[in-house]
């Protein structure tokens, strides 16, 4: 099989197995906020971001630079593999450890503090197994890492619904997720020693590589979770659990949606780095447009749909209870479209070498935000958090599509934009004049009208998917 029918193929895959964990994650989100309601959902929400912010200093970067290392020449991926493995694993145990102590200081319930203190164990085995995907993604295997997330979230699922119709639901949902991840921390694990011998290594050397590789990145994402996630734990300081709940539900369809344009740059990443250190600025110039035109064209008529199925959709996913969180998931999904085109730019800043320089924008997004957050939330709640989000989102985008420029002066063409903008708006049209039938027959709709207006334009050709790698090219 020819390298661009295995990228195509690993893409594939990848996205498949991810389709099918979203939907299970999406079952298992119904389930909880049925159970637990608008109040407990808020504390299951409190609980989870808490140990977000863990989590992302516990990544530092490691999941990228592991990518990085192991595609380069001559890399011996045992030891790289081993030594960001080891790292990882010190890191995430600390920082997991402290995370229930540190939970103590907040003014939170005790329901939410035991379950910050049960779910650090599932936040520690999932923040190992993420390390591995840089592994799966350099041998074109990803079907394992697709494999692993689906079996943890199928043991997630029957353990939400065990939990459910227990004495303690919210200690039951906790529980269920260590099991989930435990799970697809240990399929990882198994699946990557087909590929590099994983040993508990401290190699000073190679440590010093790594880190050196990584801070800037770890740094930017550490920034990045204050501006992302400090609207969650502000919320929850100033606001009722119910509003914190409302948000979190409205939340988490954007954190599915939102996976999409990570998985699809983890897969372009490699090519786009390889075009630019092996000079090829054409093809870096070419990749970067059609990488731009494939997450616009999924961008936007994700954002414009919401705004005219968003209540009906959050009623169907969360519950009656939960349709209020329409209004906030309108407001989400246009950083939701923003998020698709600042990965784009946010990868190709690693691609170019420009971590450190961007490292000042990522803090002045966190510390506006952050003042933002805390004049906002007060005073109007929810609504004013997810504008919040969406400036944080626009800010980072026009910092990291501006370096980018600077350093490549490659632009993007504005083909793919164009047909976006038609097709959002006849399908925008379709969903309003299918108005009063179920949301699902209406979303069907909408997708059909606009992929009608996309296959007409001729923009997805054989040609673009292959400068991506996700078509066989001609010499293939």
């Amino acid at each position: 099989m020819s390298l661009t029918k295995k990228i195509a193929s690993s893409a594939g895959l990848q996205i498949g197995g991810r389709f099918i964990g979203t939907v299970l994650g999406l079952f298992t989100v119904g389930i909880m906020t049925r159970t637990l309601g608008r109040e407990g959902y808020g504390e299951f929400t409190t609980a989870m971001s808490f140990l977000q912010f863990f989590g992302i200093l516990a990544d530092f970067g490691l999941t990228l630079t592991m990518a990085k290392l192991l595609a380069e020449k001559d890399a011996d991926e045992s030891r790289v593999a081993s030594n960001i493995f080891t790292l990882r694993l010190v890191s995430s145990a600390a920082l997991f450890s402290i995370a229930p102590i540190a939970a103590m200081f907040f003014p939170y319930s005790a329901d939410v503090k035991s379950g910050i203190a049960i779910a650090s164990f599932s936040f520690f085995f999932m923040a190992v197994s993420q390390v591995l995907v840089g592994v799966f993604q350099k041998h074109l295997a990803s079907h394992f890492a697709a494999i692993a997330e689906v079996a943890g979230r199928s043991v997630l699922l029957i353990g939400t619904i065990m939990a459910a119709g227990s004495n303690s639901p919210l200690a039951g949902f906790f529980l269920a997720l260590v099991a989930g991840n435990a799970l697809q921390l240990a399929i990882s694990g198994i699946a990557a020693r087909r590929y590099v011998q994983l040993r508990f290594v401290i190699d000073g050397a190679v440590w010093r590589r790594i880190i050196h590789e990584s801070w800037p990145i770890g740094l930017s994402i550490a920034f990045n979770l204050i501006y992302l996630k400090g609207d969650i734990i502000a919320l929850s300081l100033f606001r009722p659990q119910a509003e914190v709940g409302l948000y979190g539900a409205a939340y988490k369809v954007l954190d599915v949606i939102t996976v999409i344009p990570m998985i699809f740059m983890g897969l372009v990443l490699p090519l786009l780095a390889a075009s630019w250190s092996e000079r090829k600025h054409e093809e870096f110039a070419r990749r970067l447009r059609r990488a731009f035109d494939a997450l616009i064209l999924a961008a936007l008529p994700l954002s414009v749909g919401a705004f005219a199925v968003s209540s009906d959709l959050m009623s169907l996913v969360a519950g009656t209870q939960f349709a209020e969180s329409g209004k906030l998931l309108s407001i989400l999904m246009i950083a939701g479209a923003t998020v698709f085109l600042s990965a784009l730019f946010g990868h190709a800043v690693v691609a170019v070498g420009l971590q450190r320089q961007m490292i000042v924008a990522y803090a002045a997004d966190a510390i506006i935000s952050i003042f933002l957050y805390i004049i906002l939330i007060p005073k109007v709640g929810a609504v004013g958090a997810a504008w919040v989000t969406v400036f944080s989102e626009a800010f980072i985008l026009l910092a990291c599509a501006g370096g980018v420029w600077y350093k490549t002066r490659v632009l993007p063409s504005w083909r793919g934009a164009a047909v976006a903008i038609v097709g959002s708006a006849v399908m925008y049209a379709a969903l309003v004049a299918a108005d009063g039938i179920a949301v699902v027959e209406r979303i069907l709709i909408g997708m059909v009208a606009y992929g009608i207006v996309v296959l007409a334009s001729g923009i997805a050709t054989k040609e673009a998917l292959a400068l991506l790698g996700l078509a066989p090219n001609k010499r293939s």
